[in-house]
């Protein structure tokens, strides 16, 4: 039986080899396409996550807003934040608290008052938000309250079926008392028997009080400290900002970008407590929308502090500026005010999507808000500020305030 014993010829071994070689790099470049892309889908996602987290803490606020707030006015003082740009929001000495307090397009600010030392760098033409109510805290009693009932012969306080959920002794404590009369409701704060307008709290500390049938008492929760708090209630402002100390801001994100920061005022200092939000934060920007006439239905939008709307109104030209700051009786129902006007709040804030992409070109500029709002709000330069290789995406948060008046 005749064998064919011969081997490959070396013409044949070039051309497989030739032909395995052009297969392994089609495969390697397919390969090398795959991971790019997935990896920019990754980091995509990853930013997107962290703005979902990051940004309900902020929905949490808004909708907090004016939650344990008195709105009559008040004989005693009080502090709030100590230093600028936080204390130009501020509505001590003496006066009521307003729920929502906003500045526009800011200018650029240095913040030397962090509870660590940190400096922080404002972005300049970004909106800024302060919101007050006592749940905005960080600390465990800013979350309860109870409420006050009385026999023939005594005024104490409520105790919740769940132990977590009651205040233990020495919590400091605000007392509201609520009355509703002909000319609707009001809510007073009712200082202790040494005209603080804190308690101490326990079982017995309202037992001076006497009944009243026209009244209802709450009891809110401000600070578990056992110092004096600066004030009887919790604030907690939001605004875009860029440390000194530079090896806080992540590496991959555009130079000169910020980090959306929320920040809580100090009670015993005034200072500010700084916790990030969202990095890589381009813009915010914020619009109210208004009921002017108390016919329930929004007829103009503003921007953040008041001074731009974009609906001709009935009333003079000056009537959102004004409301803005006329909060301080909400009993006056044909007084428009913060509470009973104020029926939406939006917040648009532009961040970076993913990392630097040199196969990327984002369009510039981009309007941080939508089109039917845009006289009201601003547009991003990217072009301008370097950022063209970056992805950027708008964050809308929009809510009806459910502490307020105007939307119960």
């Amino acid at each position: 039986m005749i064998q064919n014993k011969r081997g490959f010829t070396l013409v044949e071994m070039l051309v497989t080899m030739a032909v395995f070689i052009v297969v392994i790099a089609i495969s390697g470049d397919a390969f090398n396409s795959i991971l790019k892309h997935t990896s920019k889908l990754f980091r995509s996602e990853e930013s997107n996550i962290e703005g979902i987290v990051g940004l309900e803490v902020l929905r949490h606020d808004l909708q907090q807003a004016g939650f344990g707030l008195f709105t009559e006015p008040w004989t005693s003082e009080y502090q709030e934040a100590a230093a600028l740009p936080a204390s130009a929001y501020n509505d001590s000495t003496d006066n009521v608290p307003r729920p929502f307090v906003a500045g526009n397009n800011i200018a650029a600010v240095t913040d030397t008052s962090g509870d660590s030392g940190a400096k922080f760098d404002v972005l300049a033409d970004t909106d800024y938000l302060a919101i007050k109510a006592t749940t905005v805290g960080r600390n465990r009693v800013s979350q309860k309250w109870t409420y006050l009932k009385y026999s023939s012969n005594d005024v104490y306080p409520n105790s919740w079926l769940s132990a977590a959920e009651n205040f233990a002794t020495n919590d400091r404590v605000i007392l509201l008392r609520r009355q509703i009369g002909s000319t609707g409701q009001s809510t007073t704060i009712v200082s202790d028997t040494g005209g603080d307008f804190y308690y101490a709290y326990s079982n017995t500390a309202f037992s001076h009080l006497t009944s009243s049938g026209a009244s209802v008492y709450s009891v809110y929760g401000v600070d578990s400290s056992p110092t004096t708090p600066r004030m009887p209630f919790n604030r907690s402002d939001y605004f875009v900002a860029r440390p000194q100390d530079t090896t806080s801001v992540p590496s991959v994100c555009a130079p000169n970008s910020g980090i959306l920061y929320k920040t809580t005022v100090n009670l015993v200092d005034g200072k500010l407590n700084y916790i990030p939000v969202l990095d890589c934060v381009a813009d915010m920007q914020i619009v109210l929308g208004w009921d002017m006439d108390g016919n329930g239905a929004v007829e103009t939008y503003s921007n953040a502090d008041g001074t731009l709307f974009n609906t001709p109104l009935a009333l003079a030209s000056n009537a959102v500026t004004n409301t803005l700051s006329n909060s301080n009786n909400n009993t006056a129902a044909t007084t428009p005010n913060i509470r009973n006007s104020l029926k939406i709040v939006k917040v648009y804030i532009l961040a970076q999507q993913g990392r630097l992409d040199p196969g990327y070109t984002s369009p510039s500029p981009i309007l941080t808000g939508d089109v039917g709002e845009s006289s009201l709000t601003r547009s991003v330069n990217i072009s301008a500020n370097g950022w063209l290789n970056y992805r950027w995406k708008l964050y809308r948060i929009i809510i009806r305030p459910k502490n307020l008046p105007a939307n119960q």
